[in-house]
């Protein structure tokens, strides 16, 4: 998908996708740094859009490792059927439902979330459902990065998470908040 292409998808409803176009490689970049990808043997992506930062994910990922692409758009769904790459479960489902997906691959825990949800306009419920989700499912030393447009969230981040770090990506279109969470 190019990136006009991305941008009529996207435009089609831009509250589910949050973005009008795809993440930079510098945004990418500061979303994967704090993995510890030698450790991290699952990890949870959450609005996998078309799937540019899904990719830089599995270029980091050690051959055993999972990763769970949570993505709710059909179109994007599709597009990222075309990644080939036995470690990728591409789940067609809402973040809230993280605890039941990674049960299903015998896991309890993620060591990472990789997040690019438009948290700034879902509703209350939603974002507390999807908070808690990534809660209780991140082990002790885990990571949880976001990318905003916005600091709308970063206070709800904060109540969260005993540590959240903001980084920011100029270079990016728009330019991006990245917010690096952690509970311990």
């Amino acid at each position: 998908m190019n990136r006009l292409q991305f941008f009529f998808e996207a435009t089609k409803n831009i509250r589910q996708a949050g973005t009008i176009t795809q993440s930079s490689r510098f945004l990418i970049r500061k979303m994967l740094l704090p993995i510890d990808f030698s450790e991290a043997k699952i990890i949870v992506e959450l609005g996998a859009g078309n799937g540019c930062i899904t990719k830089a994910i599995l270029e980091k990922m050690q051959p055993d490792a999972k990763l769970l692409s949570f993505e709710v758009n059909p179109k994007f769904v599709d597009l990222l059927g075309e990644i080939k790459d036995e470690r990728l479960q591409i789940i067609a489902d809402s973040a809230e439902n993280i605890p039941q997906h990674l049960a299903q691959h015998n896991a309890t825990h993620t060591q990472a979330v990789v997040s690019g949800l438009p948290l700034a306009i879902f509703p209350k419920e939603l974002n507390t459902n999807i908070m808690n989700a990534i809660k209780n499912t991140l082990t002790p030393d885990g990571v949880y990065t976001q990318f905003q447009y916005s600091l709308t969230s970063f206070g709800m981040l904060k109540k969260q998470f005993t540590s959240v770090r903001r980084d920011f990506t100029p270079l990016n279109i728009p330019p991006a908040f990245v917010y690096i969470c952690r509970n311990s």
